[in-house]
């Protein structure tokens, strides 16, 4: 969206970061070292603006180091968020990302239920896994990135918020493309394999503080539960 006139980047140096993020999680570094190298990346990479997934794990330090930064977070409302996310990792395997989505989601893997035991067949983890990550990333975005630097868009309308976006940073609109990074083109969804009663159950169980949440935040948008 921003390529052709500013300095960004859509998820630089992704094995560094995903590794730092590991390390993160696991508590393997203090803060003062997690704030050192966000300080040693920024210079290195040079960027205006940077669109990464996993800098969401790292949201209790980015408003201090970086005080002027404005943060724009894309919601994606749970059950399309699960179908998208079931379909990319079922078709679409880069070998760049595997280690992370072993640890990122393998990590809150606790088996299968019956319902889901197609997912095992296909080599992906249970909805338990998906969404208890899906609501641990939101949660530390919205608990620790400030109010006053931070735009919510839903992803699904992001190409029609131009105006909003350019408002909130400050751009000029006609600098800002819309454009859809990582679109996956699938003969059939991996999630219309599953109940839709066990996928709305679980959707309920791990995300309904979220759907909560953005309904406050955007109460005239419809959400898909």
């Amino acid at each position: 969206m921003f390529a052709d006139h500013y300095r960004s980047a859509h998820e630089p140096n992704v094995e560094d970061l995903t590794r730092t993020v590991e390390k993160v999680i696991l508590g393997e570094m203090h803060p003062q070292e997690i704030k050192d190298w966000l300080y040693f990346r920024d210079r290195q990479l040079n960027l205006e603006i940077e669109a990464s997934h996993p800098l969401g794990y790292l949201a209790p330090w980015l408003p201090e180091v970086f005080p002027r930064a404005k943060f724009v977070i894309t919601i994606r409302d749970p059950l399309p968020w699960l179908k998208s996310r079931l379909n990319f990792h079922y078709y679409k395997t880069p070998e760049v990302w595997q280690r992370y989505r072993d640890f990122i989601w393998g990590r809150h893997h606790r088996g299968y239920e019956p319902e889901e035991a197609v997912l095992k067949e296909l080599g992906l983890y249970s909805l338990n896994a998906y969404l208890t990550q899906y609501s641990e990333q939101y949660k530390l975005l919205f608990e620790n990135l400030p109010e006053d630097r931070t735009l919510m868009l839903r992803t699904e309308l992001l190409s029609d918020s131009i105006d909003t976006l350019a408002a909130f940073l400050e751009l000029d609109p006609t600098t800002i493309m819309p454009k859809h990074e990582n679109v996956v083109t699938v003969d059939s969804n991996v999630i219309d394999l599953l109940p839709t009663a066990f996928v709305s159950s679980r959707i309920k169980e791990k995300c309904d503080w979220i759907v909560d949440h953005l309904r406050n935040q955007t109460p005239n948008s419809d959400l898909e539960l």
